[in-house]
């Protein structure tokens, strides 16, 4: 787990990925569509640790309004087991996620695992 930012936003993706699933599987969204958008570290850290674009972008696939599509997913979305511990809408259907404590505790492991040489760029 090098690159823990990437790290963050794969895990993003596959609990979207996941809860949309779930959503379909219930009859809340229409299953088969493939799940358009992003993940991004918002600017602004009120809007959370990481912002996804998912429900935005997939809106037209589903013919549903973005923020009824968040709610869907975010109704659906499991994140024991991950390293955020909250997930909440905002605007027109972002999804903005809070890093919890086994990020931080993975980031720790991380460095411990490291030793001496945490922080030096490669080739050091």
């Amino acid at each position: 787990m090098a690159n823990l930012i990437q790290y963050a936003k794969d895990q993003v993706t596959e609990v979207t990925r996941k809860a949309y699933e779930a959503a379909a599987a219930a009859g809340v969204l229409p299953g088969g569509a493939e799940l358009k958008g992003g993940v991004e570290i918002p600017k602004d850290p009120t809007n959370g640790d990481y912002a996804s674009s998912y429900a935005m972008a997939t809106a037209k696939a589903l013919k549903m309004n973005p923020r009824a599509i968040a709610q869907a997913l975010t109704d659906h979305m499991d994140l024991e087991g991950t390293i955020f511990s909250s997930v909440e809408i905002a605007g027109p259907g972002f999804m903005n996620f809070r890093l919890g404590s086994k990020w931080y505790g993975d980031v720790l492991a991380e460095i411990e695992a490291a030793g001496p040489v945490y922080g030096q760029g490669e080739g050091s």
